[in-house]
Protein backbone atom coordinates (compact mmCIF):
# COMPACT_ATOMS: atom_id res chain seq x y z
CA UNK A 1 0.00 0.00 0.00
CA UNK A 2 1.76 3.10 -0.99
CA UNK A 3 0.14 6.39 0.31
CA UNK A 4 1.36 10.16 -0.03
CA UNK A 5 2.54 11.89 2.84
CA UNK A 6 -0.44 14.19 3.37
CA UNK A 7 -2.28 10.37 3.60
CA UNK A 8 -0.09 9.40 6.07
CA UNK A 9 -0.04 12.56 8.01
CA UNK A 10 -3.97 13.08 7.92
CA UNK A 11 -4.49 9.10 8.74
CA UNK A 12 -2.73 9.49 12.03
CA UNK A 13 -3.45 12.63 13.30
CA UNK A 14 -6.96 13.59 11.28
CA UNK A 15 -7.83 17.21 11.20
CA UNK A 16 -6.31 17.54 14.74
CA UNK A 17 -3.58 20.69 15.14
CA UNK A 18 -0.43 20.82 17.12
CA UNK A 19 -1.23 23.25 19.63
CA UNK A 20 2.34 24.76 19.52
CA UNK A 21 3.22 24.73 16.27
CA UNK A 22 -0.99 24.94 14.59
CA UNK A 23 0.10 26.26 11.18
CA UNK A 24 1.16 23.42 8.55
CA UNK A 25 3.82 24.55 5.94
CA UNK A 26 4.71 21.76 4.12
CA UNK A 27 4.91 17.56 3.98
CA UNK A 28 6.86 15.20 2.55
CA UNK A 29 8.13 12.09 2.85
CA UNK A 30 12.07 10.82 4.45
CA UNK A 31 11.33 7.10 2.70
CA UNK A 32 9.00 5.39 1.27
CA UNK A 33 6.72 4.85 4.84
CA UNK A 34 7.55 7.67 6.63
CA UNK A 35 6.23 11.12 6.61
CA UNK A 36 7.05 14.24 8.10
CA UNK A 37 4.77 17.70 8.51
CA UNK A 38 6.89 21.01 8.95
CA UNK A 39 4.82 23.29 11.02
CA UNK A 40 5.40 26.44 13.00
CA UNK A 41 4.16 27.94 15.85
CA UNK A 42 4.73 30.70 18.64
CA UNK A 43 6.81 29.38 21.99
CA UNK A 44 6.29 29.77 25.32
CA UNK A 45 8.21 32.86 24.65
CA UNK A 46 6.40 34.60 22.27
CA UNK A 47 9.20 33.46 19.41
CA UNK A 48 8.71 31.44 17.02
CA UNK A 49 8.95 28.02 16.89
CA UNK A 50 9.11 24.94 14.18
CA UNK A 51 7.82 21.36 14.50
CA UNK A 52 8.78 18.53 12.77
CA UNK A 53 6.31 15.98 13.12
CA UNK A 54 7.13 11.76 11.54
CA UNK A 55 5.00 9.20 11.26
CA UNK A 56 5.61 5.75 9.94
CA UNK A 57 3.21 3.48 7.94
CA UNK A 58 3.22 -0.03 8.68
CA UNK A 59 2.93 -1.06 4.69
CA UNK A 60 1.60 -4.34 5.54
CA UNK A 61 -1.20 -3.58 7.59
CA UNK A 62 -1.91 -0.08 6.54
CA UNK A 63 -1.81 1.22 10.48
CA UNK A 64 0.10 4.36 11.07
CA UNK A 65 2.58 5.24 14.26
CA UNK A 66 3.90 8.60 15.58
CA UNK A 67 7.68 8.80 15.82
CA UNK A 68 7.73 10.91 19.18
CA UNK A 69 11.57 10.12 19.72
CA UNK A 70 12.46 11.03 15.98
CA UNK A 71 9.67 14.29 16.08
CA UNK A 72 11.39 17.99 17.35
CA UNK A 73 10.87 21.48 17.48
CA UNK A 74 13.80 23.91 16.28
CA UNK A 75 14.00 27.77 16.44
CA UNK A 76 14.54 28.77 13.07
CA UNK A 77 13.49 27.26 9.99
CA UNK A 78 17.40 26.43 8.74
CA UNK A 79 17.45 23.99 11.05
CA UNK A 80 14.05 22.30 10.40
CA UNK A 81 14.96 22.00 7.20
CA UNK A 82 18.23 20.65 8.11
CA UNK A 83 16.86 18.34 10.52
CA UNK A 84 14.55 16.69 7.37
CA UNK A 85 17.68 16.96 5.03
CA UNK A 86 19.68 14.88 7.55
CA UNK A 87 17.07 12.42 8.20
CA UNK A 88 16.08 11.44 5.05
CA UNK A 89 20.13 10.64 4.21
CA UNK A 90 19.70 8.70 6.81
CA UNK A 91 16.47 6.89 6.25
Amino acid sequence: MTMTARQIIKQEYGDSKNFMTPDALRTGKMCRNIAYELSVGTGLSHNTIYGVSIVMLDESTGKTERLYDDSHVFDSMMDAAAYIADYKQRC
